[in-house]
């Protein structure tokens, strides 16, 4: 690799490493996905937090996976020794490991009971996947002094003591270590439950909690009136909203957006009903259905006789399993009926419609796939062997199944969910968090089901953010539609059950949080309706009315689209586009210049994708990636919007049989940071020749009219981050809390003094001229169409160029003035937002000394005798004075350092300068 293709990779990693420290948020947006403006909001809060401590509770289907993924890039980016523990309901355990490949550089292994304890060099850091239902055993429980983050999602799911036990572990408990960053993801959070509150609450508020607790106050209920304190300092000029948000609002880490906020980002939702006639033999069910209703009484809907009258519809089998329950056993003649009815096998009416209504698309397009619920096992299996009968076409492996949570495994969800079949028939027990909208875009509820959480969670399956969606938002498009086809036999208890749900608006739009007494409210709206009671319409309007989040949101922390948002988010996605070609025009360059062998194979699946390797002859490679050799390649995707869909963690290339890993060429994949960061190294190591490189340009056009002409490219970098780094960093003797702190500082300050490059090109006639070069001539310069010339003889002929050094200095004195001017306009935001910032740690600390003074309190006035349990008591309130005054001196400490770096920042004008400069050949 000769000198100048030395330089021009050199120029695309400066670009890259200030991308990470400007547009990319620290390397956030370096994550394989589009980066929507809800999701951007959520993050710029997070960042500008002293801690990441939060309950992502954005509606189900807005990204909250894609979230998680960015904070952890920015978290690993800066201490790749960080050890993640991500806990999940098993079945979408995969999904995530997934997830982590494909779009956030981590290679993450799921944990069984199998595994033994590993050792884990020091300096080490990993990501561990551990199924829910594990976290209190060995050896897959998340200890924080194996973990220094945990993320737990869909925490509703969990059980309640495993939720209690893992938010214990997330607080200060005396020289116990605790985790020291924690996302919670889920968009039904449970708030309205104290039990659950006091588990979601203590695991992203300790301090506030541990007041609470100390006060025998529930920890919600406490920070609500806590809130409302500090909102009276508010009113009266003490305390400054942006300080309030931050340190005492009730959602301070509570982070909801809905679709109402951001219309259109979600695709369009067409809700279709079929009410089936019933047949003659179908009278005695629903005559039996609906006399057994009247009888439910006030019976919970998971209780006798609601769960048997819900399989009136379901497959045979399943029928005679319940009919002999003793909720039919006031009427033996009806019962007697069905079962006569049944054994003579007449026929199913809502089969019919079934078949009627697939017919009806495949008429239309014979490729539509279509995901149908069923109620149970039986009726999914009853279902598969019918169709497949009944449509020659998916009789082989055209249908894929997902039976009950206890029938199928993990390998069956992944491999249905993947699969190519046309029809997917699974029960109606779905795991939050699995994507089906890769699968389908539409869904029928063979079966009704009669929980409104239910019907939401699989509609929200579908209902979800995907590929090409911020595009069409952008150009105020729709994303797309889902059909949701409800079937009902008429005058039977789930046709009342569905009007009871329509007057809810669960199939057109996703619930708001539901908390046990509003889900009681809904389910108790079902089952009146089910038994045929007038009132159930009037309390469903009432409850409509009702329905929230939970919490009311503090002033100023609803965001919602505007022209200011639209524009952040263009000037974003516009940097991301760029970024993309200009990675692509790198691994093209790298392999033309013979640093490292490149193509751009399709895999066997049609995703197109890139390869690196060493090249034959080792010494024309300037790098030392990894494991690379010239025998393996390194399989790199570089556009985000051409992930397979669904993704998937490795490709098959042609002539393999094999998948490989395919990693993402972005901020946050260790290679990529590698090569950027040697590539960079090796262009500050590079002297400024005055002899141009002679060179030609394979773009025709642009070579007529520059021959013999001097391009001199210049690309300067105001780099803030270095001097960030070096006066942010953390101490060895920084209690956990103080050096928890200092890296939010260093995130909050990166916010406020993004790092910046410019480029500038200068196009030098023979007889003086100079003319600014444009944007093409540029990029042309930096990519494989600018080919050095390899006739030494040509080279020696090029005069050198005296004046470049003139030129150089008076483009760094314009870019320096340039850099001043961002300067001045920075300051004064940085200095309202450090005031604001000085009020907040302030507050903070004050309420971390409150909770020690209660716990020193609570120790001294034990009524104990025992003397050595007044010594271990007095030592215990010892302990907690000394945390209070570390807490105390690194707040100080903190605040002070961060008024040096601030003051040094807005002075900072230093910039590093790199120039190409060639001569352009016939």
């Amino acid at each position: 690799m000769n000198t100048f293709h030395l330089a021009q990779s050199g120029f695309h990693a400066l670009e890259r490493l200030v991308a990470a420290e400007s547009w990319e948020m620290g390397g956030a947006l370096g994550v394989a996905a589009d980066p929507y403006p809800h999701q951007i909001e959520n993050l710029r809060r997070i960042f500008d937090d002293t801690e990441i401590r939060h309950l992502l509770a954005d509606e189900v289907g807005m990204g909250k996976t894609v979230q998680a993924l960015m904070i952890l890039n920015i978290l690993r980016r800066r201490d790749p020794s960080l050890r993640v523990a991500i806990v999940a309901p098993e079945r979408i355990c995969y999904q995530w490991q997934v997830e982590l490949s494909a779009r956030g550089h981590i290679a993450a292994r799921i944990l069984t009971d199998a595994d033994e304890e590993q050792e884990h060099p020091d300096g080490e850091g990993y990501v561990h996947l551990i199924k829910a239902d594990m976290v209190r055993r060995q050896p897959a429980r998340p200890s924080p002094e194996d973990y220094d983050m945990l993320i737990v999602d869909e925490i509703h799911a969990m059980n309640l003591e495993d939720a209690a036990f893992l938010s214990s572990l997330c607080r200060e408990r005396r020289d116990a270590p605790r985790f020291r960053h924690v996302l919670l993801l889920t968009a039904t959070p449970r708030l309205g439950n104290p039990a659950w509150a006091r588990a979601v609450i203590g695991a992203i508020e300790p301090e506030r909690s541990g007041i609470a607790n100390l006060l025998d106050r529930e920890p919600l209920e406490f920070i609500v009136e806590d809130a409302a304190a500090a909102q009276a300092r508010v009113s009266d000029g003490t305390l400054s909203a942006a300080a309030y948000r931050t340190a005492f609002a009730v959602d301070r880490r509570i982070l909801r957006q809905t679709r109402s906020q951001w219309p259109g980002i979600a695709p369009t939702r067409k809700v279709y009903t079929v009410r089936t006639a019933p047949s003659d033999a179908e009278m005695p069910k629903i005559l039996l259905q609906n006399a057994a209703c009247r009888e439910g009484r006030d019976a919970p809907m998971d209780a006798a006789p609601w769960l048997q009258c819900r399989q009136m519809f379901r497959a045979g089998s399943s029928l005679r399993d319940v009919l002999r329950h003793r909720t039919f056993a006031a009427h033996p003649d009806l019962r007697d009926e069905v079962e006569s009815t049944l054994s003579r096998n007449p026929g199913n009416a809502l089969f019919d419609e079934l078949c009627d209504v697939l017919l009806g698309f495949w008429q239309k397009n014979p490729e539509r796939r279509i995901i149908v619920v069923a109620g149970d096992t039986p009726t999914v299996d009853m279902l598969e062997r019918r169709l497949s009968d009944m449509f020659p076409h998916l009789s082989d492996g055209g249908i894929a199944t997902m039976r009950g949570r206890h029938n199928t495994d993990l390998v069956d969800v992944v491999g249905a969910v993947q699969s190519e079949s046309t029809v997917l028939i699974m029960e109606e027990f779905v795991e939050a968090g699995l994507n089906l909208h890769d699968f389908a875009a539409d869904m029928i509820f063979y079966n009704l089901p009669w929980q409104a959480s239910r019907i939401d969670q699989l509609v929200g399956r579908l209902d979800r953010l995907r590929a090409g969606g911020l595009s069409a938002y952008m150009k105020d498009r729709t994303v797309g539609t889902i059909g949701i086809w409800r079937m009902v036999v008429a005058a039977s208890a789930d046709e009342r059950v569905l009007e009871a749900l329509d007057l809810l608006d669960v199939f057109e739009q996703p619930l708001p949080y539901l908390d046990e007494a509003l889900s009681q409210r809904i389910d108790r709206i079902v089952t009146d309706a089910a038994a045929g009671r007038a009132n159930f319409r009037q309390a469903a309007y009432e409850l409509k009315r009702e329905l929230s989040f939970g919490l009311n949101p503090s002033v100023g922390s609803v965001v919602s689209a505007d022209a200011d948002t639209s524009d952040d988010l263009s000037r974003i996605v516009g940097n991301i586009r760029a970024s993309e070609h200009a990675g692509n025009a790198w691994l093209r360059l790298l392999h033309v210049s013979g640093a490292l062998k490149g193509g751009f194979p399709i895999a066997n699946d049609g995703e197109r994708v890139a390869t690196l390797s060493l090249p034959p002859l080792l010494e024309n490679c300037p790098y030392k990636l990894g494991a690379m050799t010239t025998r393996e390649a390194e399989v790199f995707r570089w556009r985000r919007d051409r992930l397979g869909k669904p993704p998937k963690k490795d490709v098959v290339l042609p002539k393999d049989r094999l998948g490989k890993r395919a990693r993402f060429f972005s901020t946050g994949d260790e290679l990529h940071d590698d090569l950027v960061h040697q590539a960079y190294a090796t262009l500050k190591a590079g002297p400024i020749s005055p002899i141009p490189v002679g060179v030609h340009l394979s773009d025709e056009t642009l070579t007529s009219g520059l021959v013999g002409k001097t391009l001199i490219l210049i690309r300067s970098a105001w780099r803030p981050s270095l001097l960030k780094d070096k006066q942010l960093r953390v101490r060895d003797d920084d209690a956990p809390a103080v050096r928890v702190g200092r890296l939010s500082d260093r995130r909050w300050i990166s916010m406020l003094f993004p790092d910046a490059v410019t480029t500038r090109c200068l196009v030098v006639s023979a007889d003086g001229t100079v003319e600014v070069g444009t944007d093409k001539i540029a990029r042309t310069l930096l990519g494989e169409g600018c080919k050095p010339t390899t006739n030494r003889q040509i080279q020696k002929t090029i005069t050198p160029f005296r004046e470049i050094q003139k030129f150089v200095s008076a483009l760094e004195r314009e870019m320096t003035q340039e850099a001043r001017l961002r300067l001045g306009n920075l300051r004064e935001e940085a200095a309202v937002a450090f005031s604001d910032r000085r009020q907040i740690l302030t507050s903070e600390t004050e309420t971390y000394i409150r909770w020690k003074q209660l716990s020193i309190e609570q120790l001294r006035s034990r009524n104990i005798q025992d003397q050595q349990q007044i010594q271990m008591n007095e030592g215990q309130a010892a302990a907690e004075q000394r945390r209070m005054e570390a807490r105390i001196s690194g707040m100080t400490d903190r605040l002070r350092n961060l008024e040096d770096v601030l003051a040094n920042l807005a002075h900072y004008s230093t910039l590093e300068t790199f120039v190409i400069m060639v001569r352009v050949l016939p």
